[in-house]
């Protein structure tokens, strides 16, 4: 069962719309918002879809407009972004294979948690900069460890070196401070920090609670 109390309403009805869409066949939810609807941590706004198939931008963009009043704020090979109402969408082709199976519930198709988990460790790695990454990361801890998530993102893409995810996981300098809505709890990034200096420390470990009070 989803957690679909951690998007807004409209979010929700957006995102169940397109999926049922048959021009979304092949796109699959992940990003923070498909780790909140399996975790039911924080409340998340985005909607990040992904194929692993080629798209025509141009044809893409010209029925989102007509079907959904889509705004276009940027577009490139097989990338499409923008906002429908006052939900910002990505659509991305990302060709790499899938380490779990797709999931569906609730009429909505998502990336495994190994697949987001790998997702949010090459982010870190390329960008280090999203506070959001660093926490579902730190979230995810009770649900796989972080040995298990390197191993992931090293099998997602094969060409990356997990010590280069593992100094980024641990480097926080370029962290840019944005807004956090927790479900339960109170943030605090000292709690963050130790979660994941706790989890390099017990890499096998998978915790029990988020690391929020």
């Amino acid at each position: 069962m989803l957690h679909t109390e951690t998007i807004e309403r409209t979010t929700l009805k957006l995102l169940t719309d397109i999926m049922q869409d048959e021009h979304f066949n092949g796109f699959h939810l992940a990003g923070g918002t498909a780790l909140s609807l399996y975790l039911g941590h924080r409340k998340s706004i985005d909607l990040d879809l992904f194929t692993k198939n080629d798209f025509n931008t141009s044809q893409f963009s010209d029925y989102l407009i007509k079907e959904y009043d889509f705004k276009e704020s940027y577009r490139a090979k097989n990338t499409l972004k923008g906002i429908i109402g006052n939900i910002k969408i990505d659509c991305i082709a990302h060709k790499y294979e899938n380490i779990d199976p797709i999931y569906t519930a609730d009429n909505i198709r998502l990336y495994g948690m190994k697949d987001i988990a790998a997702m949010k460790l090459n982010a870190i790695a390329d960008n280090g900069t999203r506070l959001k990454d660093f926490i579902d990361i730190a979230c995810l801890s009770t649900q796989i460890s972080l040995s298990d998530m390197l191993e992931s993102y090293q099998k997602k893409y094969p060409n990356t070196n997990a010590i280069t995810a593992l100094r980024a996981l641990t480097y926080y300098k370029d962290i840019i401070k944005e807004p956090i809505m927790l479900i339960k709890g109170n943030y605090k990034w000292d709690f963050i920090e130790t979660r994941i200096g706790d989890m390099i420390k017990k890499d096998t470990a998978t915790f029990t609670s988020f690391p929020f009070k």
